[in-house]
């Protein structure tokens, strides 16, 4: 059965330290739906085009022509859907919650999972980034990268859903630990367990990962 020993197997093979995170609650919602099916890097771009363009504020956004938007963050894919979805959900603040979020600081994480989860577009892993990554929460986000590493690892039935998956890395990884494993998974889904053609032969957990043990059966997933 798969455990901690296993993510730390994996923080000591790519090195993986725990870096210091203090990001704007809006700009964390912001980030993560720009972040939705595509890579890092135009993630990355699209947020600073917007910022640069429109601002990064609640009330910036919300007055702005969702053309405007659309056009800022067109190198991030799904631009009008994404640009829809920062309209509505800046507009949507600024009548909730006009003072800003800073008031999530005093709030528990249950309370702050209410507060944010009636918006529009946001769902469970963008409210666990924000406790995560704004708040400094003990909590796992579980990306597409956490969640197809999980699975095959073991740590949760292949059909499980986000609240099952996070629930059950939690259960495995120390207090303390969650995000430095967070940030673990995340490296290894993208250097060594990839979704089409993971490279089982390096894999430094292989010798207890369920998907090894089928795909050997299969003779598919042991390329070094």
């Amino acid at each position: 059965m798969v455990g901690w020993a296993e993510i730390e197997s994996l923080i000591r093979q790519y090195s993986v330290v725990q870096p210091h995170m203090e990001v704007d609650p809006f700009e964390a919602l912001i980030r993560t739906i720009l972040s939705q099916n595509t890579n890092d890097l135009n993630s990355y771009r699209a947020f600073e085009s917007l910022k640069g363009r429109v601002g990064m504020t609640p009330a910036a956004l919300a007055s702005a022509d969702v053309g405007t938007i659309a056009e800022s963050i067109r190198m991030g894919g799904l631009y009008n859907l994404k640009a829809a979805r920062i309209k509505l959900v800046s507009e949507e603040l600024l009548v909730r919650y006009p003072r800003g979020l800073a008031f999530l600081e005093e709030l528990g994480d249950e309370e702050v999972r209410r507060a944010l989860s009636g918006l529009k577009g946001v769902g469970p892993k963008t409210v666990d980034i924000v406790l995560a990554f704004s708040l400094g929460r003990d909590v796992i986000p579980v990306d597409t990268h956490v969640n197809r590493v999980s699975k095959r690892m073991g740590y949760a039935n292949p059909k499980a859903g986000y609240r099952a998956v996070k629930e059950a890395l939690e259960a495995a990884v120390p207090p303390g630990k969650r995000l430095l494993a967070h940030f673990a998974l995340i490296t290894h889904g993208r250097r060594t367990c990839k979704a089409l053609r993971p490279l089982c032969g390096s894999c430094p957990v292989r010798s207890t990962c369920s998907y090894y043990r089928l795909s050997k059966g299969r003779g598919v997933g042991g390329r070094a």
